[in-house]
C-alpha cells in the first residue's frame, strides 16, 4: 500500500479504535426544568389579549428554543352551546400557532418582535420550509398539525375530501375539549443559546377571529373558539455557580450576543381580473437573505368560514424577483399550470431556500402537492448552506416582484411576501437589551 500523495502523509484512526479515551464530563448545567407561567389577565372574551410574564430573577437561564406554549380549548356555537353530531365544522391547520394574529415579545420591556398581524402565516411558512414527513407524522401532531390536501377550500370537516381537516375534526367534533402544545415561531424562540439570567420575558398574544380559525359548511355558521387554559412552559436552566461568576466577569466588558434570523411578512393586493402583478419595492434599503411568495384569496385572508387561509393557489405562469435590477437567483421562472403541470424549478427552489437540496432530507411538500395549495415561490438571495455557521453581510438595495398569471384572476388575491434578515440581540451587564435589526 502507498499514500495517495507523498505530500499527504498524516495518519488517523477510526473512532472504534479509540479504546483509551472517554467523552468529557458535563459540569456546566446542573438542572433543566419547566416553569409553568400563566396569564396575568383573564381571557374570557374572544378579543382579549393574553399576557404572560416569565420572571428573570434568580440564577436560572432560559432555553428559549425548548420553551413551549400550552393551550386547552374547544369549539362552541356563538351562544356557547355544544356542536351537534356530524356538524360540518372544524379548525384550520396548526391551530396552536394560527389562532394568534400577532405575538409581541418583550425582554425587560424592550420589544424584540415585529408587531404585525401576520403571525399565522409566519409560523405556517416557517414550519413548511423546515419540517419533513418525520416531524409531521409525529411530534407536530401535538399542535394538531395534519396537512391539508385535495380541495383545501372544502369546508366540510365531517364529510369533505380534505383529509387534514377531517383528521382535526376527530379531535374537535361535538365540542370536545382538545389540548395543544408546542414551541412558538417568533424569531427569538429559534435562538440556540441560553438567555442569561436577569431578563424578564413578557408575551402578548392577540387572537384571530373565529371566522379565520374555523371552517364550516353549515348554512349559517356562527362559532367561537373557547380557551379553557393557557400556559407558557419556560425551559429553565440552572447552571453551575462557576459559570455564573465567569459570565458575570466577562459581561463587565462584553455583552452577551445572540445572532438570529429576523423574519418579516407583508401583503399586497392583486385585483380581480389581473393578468399580471408587479410589486415595486417589496423591500427597500436592506435586502433579505431569503424570500418566499404565495397567492391567497383575499376572502380567506379577511376571514371566512368557507375559505382556507393556507390555500396557496397555483396560478402563476412566470415569476421573477429582481434585486437591484438583476433577476435573482437566476432568470425568471416559467411554469405550466395546465395539463403538464411543469413546476419543477419552483419546487426545487423550495429545497434550496430550506437548505435541504441535494441532501438526505426533505420537506412536507411533495411535487404533486405543490399545485394543490402549496404553491410557494422561494428565492435564495445570499450565500447559504456553506457548511459552517457565519453571519451574512448586510446588503443595501431594493427588491421588485414581477408575475404573469396563466389566466386573469377570478377573484381578488393577496400576495404574501415572507423574508429573512440577519439580526443581533445583545444583553449587557445591566441587562439592557439592544436589538439590532436591519
Amino acid at each position: 500500500m502507498a499514500f495517495l500523495s507523498d505530500k499527504i502523509t498524516d495518519i488517523g484512526l477510526p473512532a472504534e479504535l479509540s479504546l483509551f479515551t472517554v467523552p468529557p464530563n458535563q459540569v456546566a448545567v446542573d438542572k433543566i426544568y419547566f416553569n409553568e407561567c400563566r396569564p396575568v389577565n383573564s381571557f374570557d372574551t374572544e378579543d382579549a389579549t393574553i399576557e404572560i410574564t416569565v420572571p428573570g430573577q434568580g440564577n436560572e437561564y432560559i432555553d428559549l428554543r425548548r420553551s413551549r406554549l400550552y393551550v386547552k380549548c374547544k369549539i362552541v356555537k356563538s351562544d356557547g352551546s355544544a356542536l351537534a353530531a356530524q356538524e360540518k365544522t372544524g379548525i384550520i391547520n396548526l391551530p396552536l400557532q394560527t389562532m394568534w394574529s400577532q405575538i409581541d415579545t418583550y425582554m425587560n420591556g424592550k420589544l424584540v418582535s415585529l408587531n404585525t398581524s401576520y403571525y399565522a402565516w409566519k409560523a405556517y411558512l416557517k414550519l413548511l420550509l423546515s419540517s419533513g414527513d418525520d416531524a409531521s407524522q409525529s411530534q407536530l401532531q401535538s399542535q394538531l398539525y395534519y396537512p391539508d390536501d385535495d380541495d383545501m377550500d372544502n369546508a366540510d370537516a365531517y364529510g369533505g375530501n380534505n383529509s387534514g381537516l377531517n383528521l382535526r375534526y376527530t379531535f374537535t367534533q361535538q365540542s370536545r375539549i382538545f389540548d395543544l402544545e408546542g414551541p412558538l415561531y417568533e424569531d427569538i424562540f429559534r435562538i440556540d443559546k441560553y438567555l442569561v439570567n436577569g431578563v424578564d420575558l413578557h408575551l402578548k398574544l392577540f387572537r384571530n377571529p373565529a371566522a379565520f380559525v374555523l371552517m364550516s359548511k353549515e348554512a349559517s355558521p356562527g362559532y367561537k373558539l373557547q380557551l379553557l387554559d393557557v400556559s407558557f412552559k419556560a425551559c429553565m436552566v440552572k447552571v453551575d455557580s462557576g459559570i455564573l461568576i465567569n459570565h458575570a466577569e466577562i459581561m463587565k466588558d462584553k455583552s452577551a450576543k445572540y445572532p438570529l434570523n429576523r423574519t418579516e411578512v407583508k401583503m399586497s393586493t392583486c385585483p380581480l381580473g389581473s393578468g399580471s402583478f408587479i410589486w415595486q419595492n417589496v423591500w427597500s434599503n436592506t435586502l433579505p437573505t431569503k424570500a418566499a411568495f404565495c397567492f391567497i384569496s383575499q376572502k380567506a385572508v379577511n376571514g371566512g368560514y368557507e375559505k382556507n387561509p393556507f390555500n396557496f393557489q397555483n396560478l402563476v405562469e412566470e415569476i421573477a424577483l429582481y434585486m437591484n435590477g438583476e433577476s435573482m437567483p437566476a432568470r425568471p421562472m416559467k411554469i405550466d399550470v395546465g395539463t403538464n403541470q411543469n413546476h419543477v424549478t419552483p419546487f426545487v427552489n423550495l429545497f434550496e431556500a430550506a437548505e435541504k437540496w441535494n441532501k438526505d432530507a426533505g420537506l412536507e411538500i411533495t411535487r404533486s402537492q405543490f399545485a394543490k395549495g402549496y404553491a410557494i415561490y422561494a428565492f435564495s438571495l445570499a450565500p447559504s448552506d456553506l457548511g459552517e455557521e457565519y453571519l451574512n453581510l448586510v446588503r443595501q438595495g431594493n427588491v421588485r416582484l414581477e408575475v404573469k398569471f396563466a389566466a386573469s384572476t377570478a377573484e381578488t388575491l393577496n400576495c404574501l411576501a415572507y423574508a429573512e434578515f440577519p439580526a443581533l440581540l445583545e444583553v449587557d451587564q445591566s441587562r439592557d437589551i439592544k436589538y439590532t435589526k436591519v
